[in-house]
């Protein structure tokens, strides 16, 4: 096979992938929103204004492992239990490795002022939620990480598994294809099983209308450095985020959490916004009284 026949089932494909992406995205939200917030303590603040980038920890030190088990278990159940034939081994591949595949998440919500969230993040001191634009945070040509609202309902999850099996299956059956389609398709598989164990998590968290940030080295064209820092489970990868605006956030709001003293923390803020070139960032504060 000479580089152009390859360039070009190469580009069939990735054609072919992201329609079954952009099916898959549909299936888990018809309305995605237009501000989500990151909510953070004051060091992580001051780190991301300053940067201009949020941290996405490796899936492996979030700090809920159930939440992580729960994914990987429903995707692992349904999937063996609707294997379609002719692609078998393609799948149970696929599963062997459903758990290795290196995956980093930047969590977000689309709820400002929510108390679960700043018990989570600011319990004993003032927290904050950012308010970043989704429509300049995500792309379709890999240069920024995936961007999918969390699934919290069995059945969507369901179909949005069931749909990208028949997809792959029918992939098959239907196309000619060889060693290239093959390795194309299965890589494409295990990262897209892997994507949807992230996303999936118990209805007991539903009122946190999670968003998150997925970034896999193996099956992405961005290029972040792994850096390791201490967390609350011991030694933690993770990677830097940047954005559409290089070293610039796409921030629209910020909302300071309960707090003794609001209208001091909003003037400090928004001076401290001024000096990082945020100056037109609105500042709002909790509507939650202090005592949490």
């Amino acid at each position: 096979m000479d580089e152009i026949e390859y360039e070009r089932r190469i580009s069939d494909l990735n054609g072919w992938a992201e329609s079954v992406r952009a099916e898959l995205a549909s299936l888990i939200t018809d309305r995605p929103a237009s501000v989500i917030y990151h909510y953070t303590d004051l060091a992580g603040l001051i780190g991301i204004i300053s940067s201009g980038r949020v941290w996405a920890t490796h899936t492996g030190k979030l700090n809920d492992a159930s939440e992580n088990r729960h994914g990987y278990e429903f995707v692992a159940d349904h999937v063996r239990a609707n294997l379609p034939e002719p692609s078998r081994p393609i799948f149970e591949k696929a599963l062997s490795v459903l758990r290795s595949v290196d995956t980093y998440v930047a969590c977000y919500s689309t709820q400002s002022d929510l108390l679960s969230q700043w018990r989570n993040y600011a319990v004993g001191r003032v927290g904050y939620s950012l308010g970043f634009e989704t429509t300049r945070m995500a792309t379709g040509d890999g240069s920024m990480p995936l961007l999918e609202a969390v699934i919290y309902r069995d059945d969507i999850a369901r179909s949005v598994i069931d749909q990208l099996l028949g997809r792959i299956d029918a992939y098959f059956v239907r196309q000619s294809f060889g060693e290239v389609e093959v390795g194309y398709v299965s890589g494409m598989l295990q990262a897209q099983l892997n994507i949807i164990a992230c996303i999936l998590k118990h209805p007991k968290f539903e009122e946190e209308s999670e968003y998150r940030q997925i970034y896999q080295p193996s099956s992405s064209a961005l290029v972040l450095n792994t850096e390791f820092r201490q967390g609350r489970f011991g030694l933690t990868p993770f990677v830097r985020i940047g954005f559409l605006e290089k070293d610039r956030l796409p921030l629209k709001t910020i909302t300071i959490g309960p707090c003794q003293d609001p209208e001091t923390e909003s003037n400090a803020l928004k001076m401290f916004l001024s000096s990082n070139g945020y100056a037109h960032v609105e500042v709002l504060t909790s509507e939650i009284p202090l005592r949490m």
